[in-house]
């Protein structure tokens, strides 16, 4: 059995995954800052470093993940959105997993890994 990957198509099926994760980066834009604003001036009051965090932190990918499987199999596209989905979980847990910790330190929240000053 032999895989061919034609990059033409690779291209296309990378935009197709990666698209939708800045979409979903804009929405988490609009859910964090404006309501940690809404706090600015109480008890409850959320740091700036820490609404980045929430920002580029939020890895809940399984529940839409789940939510795509779930679908009923008369559902038009079904494997497309399965894909999408999957490509943006993916997506999100590689990138923004990796970079947590060094978003982390460069905030003060954790210690500089040893060798760093």
């Amino acid at each position: 059995m032999e895989i061919t990957v034609r990059l033409d198509r690779f291209l296309f099926l990378f935009l197709v995954a990666v698209s939708p994760f800045f979409f979903v980066m804009m929405r988490r834009v609009f859910a964090v800052y404006p309501c940690c604003a809404i706090f600015a001036g109480s008890a409850l009051r959320v740091e700036g470093k820490y609404q980045h965090v929430l920002f580029w932190g939020g890895l809940r990918g399984a529940l839409a993940l789940a939510l795509a499987v779930g679908l009923p199999d008369w559902v038009a596209q079904r494997e497309t959105i399965i894909s999408v989905t999957f490509g943006v979980v993916a997506f999100s847990i590689f990138v923004q997993g990796v970079t947590m910790t060094p978003i982390l330190r460069h905030f003060g929240e954790i210690s500089p890994a040893k060798g760093d000053l």
